[in-house]
């Protein structure tokens, strides 16, 4: 898929600058660039996990604004220039973010766009309360990155995520309503690491953890804390309860029930809601 993730961010903005990393690959990938013109392509001779080659691919980026897409996902058409608009109208703004759609295994669309509302401003504790804004439509001033640091290797799968709540926390946040990416939906089978839902609640679990120590949380009082952390439990297992049916329509299987294990485990109050259980069916009768 990699020449059309290419083309799509091309057609995304004018005057784009296509910096693709590559990690230390074993299959096609050096080939495919090959064939790939007007883009920097870096190849890393040592496997350094997501967060790595995205430091790489920052430093080697000659623009004052990024955003991040990867191989298996899609710009939509003008996306780019419509969030750098919304970004010189707020100077302030650490980033900009939009609306994503989920789509399958090709990036058709298969759902709505979300989220249905894209708050702005200061939008810290929003963003320290679950994984958000969705990351691929996120598009940050390089200024402000290396103002607060690089991605968080130790962070795997949530790094980006990290970097929104660390940006967050010194800085305001624009966004624009429109949808401006497709994202190819996880599914259990699918090999992606957004797939893999034990390791991303454990990473994530961590980056809220940090981010409960930054200065703005610290100084809060501990009842905005306890507040947050509590929303982000409740996340945690309206997600997995999700996951739990969407895996539960693709087949059965223990594999299947995982995620509402962990879900079981963390937050026990949360999965017994009446609430919950309703939202669980509503969800395995949608698909």
């Amino acid at each position: 898929m990699l020449p059309r993730v290419v083309e799509s961010a091309r057609k995304a903005g004018e005057d784009v600058e296509v910096v693709i990393v590559d990690d230390a690959s074993i299959d096609e990938t050096a080939k495919v660039c090959q064939t790939l013109e007007g883009i920097r392509y870096i190849r890393l001779d040592q496997n350094q996990g997501v967060a790595g080659a995205r430091n790489v691919g920052i430093l080697g980026c000659s623009g004052d604004y990024i955003t991040f897409l990867d191989d298996d996902d899609l710009r939509l058409p003008g996306s780019l220039d419509l969030q750098l608009k919304a970004l010189e109208a707020a100077p302030e703004a650490g980033f900009v973010y939009g609306r994503v759609i989920e789509g399958d295994d090709d990036c058709n669309p298969t759902s709505t766009a979300r989220p249905q509302h894209c708050p702005t401003g200061d939008i810290f504790w929003q963003v320290l309360g679950w994984f958000f804004p969705p990351s691929r439509t996120v598009v940050f001033r390089k200024s402000c990155l290396l103002y607060v640091g690089m991605l968080n290797p130790a962070l795997s799968g949530v790094d980006d995520w990290d970097l929104w709540i660390r940006i967050a926390e010194r800085f305001p946040v624009t966004a624009v309503e429109e949808s401006v990416a497709i994202w190819r939906g996880a599914r259990a089978t699918s090999g992606q690491g957004s797939s893999n839902w034990a390791k991303i609640i454990e990473a994530g679990t961590r980056a809220h953890e940090h981010g409960l120590k930054l200065p703005r949380a610290v100084a809060a009082p501990e009842s905005k804390r306890r507040e947050v952390h509590q929303r982000f439990l409740d996340n945690i297992s309206d997600s997995l309860i999700y996951r739990t049916a969407l895996a539960l329509k693709e087949g059965p299987g223990l594999k299947t029930l995982k995620p509402m294990g962990i879900a079981l485990r963390r937050n026990p109050s949360r999965v017994f809601r009446p609430a919950s259980f309703k939202f669980f069916m509503k969800t395995l009768a949608s698909r």
